[in-house]
């Protein structure tokens, strides 16, 4: 006949350090894993919605100004690695500005930053901020008429000028530079509408780039947050040793089944026969 050992209940331990540590990196992994997800989800979805001609515009907008230029930012263009070059990332960038008045023939151009700088210098002007984005800003620079009109000037890399919508194609480089939009005859009061695009061919690469990073944080950290979490199997020890107590639930106590005392008590007793007979032999 073989017999089963009894099983004890002890209480569930206290949380370990190893467990804690899993937790803690589970949640380091899992937080930028998400972000890493819905960027690159994002990304993704700004990729397929490139126009037919493959350009990745911004939204149409409207800029105004007293003066005599409307001038960017000083756009400033570098990698920081050498191998990757800036076809690569931006691939061509394309600016269409409409005047406000069909009348109106606008100059549009691409100027390096200091040539640029010293043309416009003391010209009554508008800064406009993270050209491109929703939350453009113009800063109007007081100052007088400039030297000539903006298409006698040699420095232009690129330059579109003319009446209706003017398209201005470039392909970047390393540098510093000035986008500038002026009345063609360099008069005063400037107003179009205006939107800049890029190619940008890494867009796709960089996209499944990063929802993969953070595909792969978030599988790594679900899975330290399930060794973390995760609860004993019944009748695993809780601790180590010869000594160690299985778990289980707790015993439950049964009582036992009830006998006929007049049938114990005769099966106890022997007959006065068998008390008596001799021994043979």
């Amino acid at each position: 006949m073989t017999t089963t050992p009894p099983t004890y209940w002890t209480p569930p331990p206290r949380w370990g350090p190893g467990r804690v540590i899993a937790l803690v990196f589970a949640i380091l992994l899992l937080l930028p894993g998400l972000g890493l997800v819905v960027g690159g989800g994002l990304l993704l979805w700004a990729d397929q919605s490139r126009a037919n001609d493959g350009y990745l515009f911004s939204e149409t907008d409207d800029f105004a100004t007293e003066g005599f230029a409307l001038v960017s930012e000083r756009i400033d263009l570098a990698t920081g690695a050498d191998w990757v070059p800036l076809s690569a990332a931006l691939g061509t960038a394309r600016a269409q500005v409409t005047a406000a008045d069909p009348a109106t023939e606008i100059f549009v151009g691409i100027a390096p930053a200091d040539e640029g700088a010293a043309y416009l210098d003391d010209v009554g002007r508008s800064v406009v901020d993270d050209l491109g984005t929703t939350a453009n800003d113009e800063r109007f620079v007081p100052g007088g008429p400039p030297s000539g009109p903006p298409g006698d000037e040699d420095f232009w890399v690129a330059q579109a000028s003319g009446s209706g919508t003017q398209q201005l194609d470039w392909e970047p480089a390393e540098g510093n530079w000035l986008f500038v939009v002026m009345n063609d005859d360099g008069s005063a009061g400037v107003a179009i509408d205006a939107r800049v695009g890029a190619t940008v061919p890494a867009l796709n690469g960089l996209a499944w780039g990063v929802l993969g990073t953070g595909l792969f944080l978030v599988l790594i950290g679900t899975l330290l947050l399930v060794l973390a979490l995760r609860r004993p199997r019944p009748g695993q020890a809780y601790s180590a040793g010869p000594y160690a107590m299985p778990s289980g639930p707790a015993p439950s106590w049964t009582p036992p089944a009830p006998t006929d005392r007049n049938t114990a008590a005769d099966a106890r007793q022997e007959t006065p026969t068998e008390q008596q007979r001799p021994p043979t032999g």
